[in-house]
């Protein structure tokens, strides 16, 4: 999908939800990894005409777990925001924005970092809290990272991390490989995005009993018959309605795993 110009991976999304639509009546469309980037975090598939139906980019409810796995994370190792330093790599993006304008008043001090200055300038704009933003990648100075890019390789290696670092990896591809984690036994690495799905098992590729979040959020709003597009920034509102969503169904974020693998307290 890199490789190709944006035109033509947005054909094939387009000629794909069309399939759908046409062939087998779906009216619901979630958009998932680098579909929702390529598309403008979903703004361009709502916008085109020959699809009737609704899309959502999964990324509300995502952004949600996100800041629970944050605090879960912390809890489990005995910390307070107040005292900590938070890096949130891809603050702009549509799961960072949310996770940036809910996470940073917690923190001590907050670095948010991305590649664009003029998306950092316009972020400031709708954040609160004591931050600073940077296109550097200075992860190394904070003890919690979130990292949610649409990077395609593991941007993070062991010289970005300081001792003890705690790192919710919502990114897919992630951005914290495995290989770093054995190398670092200190830093602990979370699963960002995943929540439990009791009722479903054997999802390639997927821990039993978990599902991303991303489409948990399209089904939780399939059964609440919400017709609806939910593309672009988060609205905040919403985040919170998937939340509740979530505790209804059973769908929630109730273990903190490392690439599918249970999290101990201790290190």
């Amino acid at each position: 999908m890199m490789g190709f110009p944006r035109e033509t991976v947005r054909s094939h999304i387009l000629n794909a939800i069309l399939l759908l639509q046409n062939d087998f009546d779906v009216d619901i469309i979630q958009l998932g990894a680098l579909t929702t980037s390529v598309t403008d975090g979903g703004v361009w598939v709502a916008k085109q005409k020959e699809y009737k139906g609704f899309v959502n980019h999964g990324d509300s409810y995502t952004a949600a777990v996100t800041c629970q796995a944050v605090t879960k994370a912390l809890d489990l190792f005995e910390k307070k925001s107040s005292d900590q330093v938070i890096a949130i790599v891809g603050a702009y993006g549509v799961i960072g924005e949310a996770v940036t304008k809910i996470l940073v008043s917690q923190f001590k001090h907050s670095i948010l970092i991305g590649r664009r200055t003029d998306k950092l300038q316009q972020l400031k704009k709708n954040v609160d809290g004591d931050f600073e933003t940077t296109v550097e990648l200075r992860t190394k100075e904070a003890d919690v990272v979130v990292t949610a890019t649409s990077h395609p390789d593991a941007l993070l290696q062991s010289e970005h991390l300081r001792k003890n670092a705690i790192v919710v990896d919502v990114s897919q591809p992630p951005n914290l490989s495995l290989q770093v984690c054995k190398a670092r036994p200190d830093v602990c690495r979370v699963d960002g995005g995943l929540v439990d799905f009791p009722f479903v098992t054997g999802i390639p590729g997927m821990a039993p009993g978990k599902n991303f979040s991303c489409i948990i959020e399209v089904i939780m709003q399939a059964m609440e018959d919400e017709r609806e597009n939910h593309v672009g920034s988060i609205d905040l509102a919403y985040l919170r309605k998937t939340e509740k969503w979530g505790k209804k169904y059973g769908f929630t974020l109730n273990e903190l795993t490392n690439f599918g693998k249970k999290i101990e307290g201790v290190r």
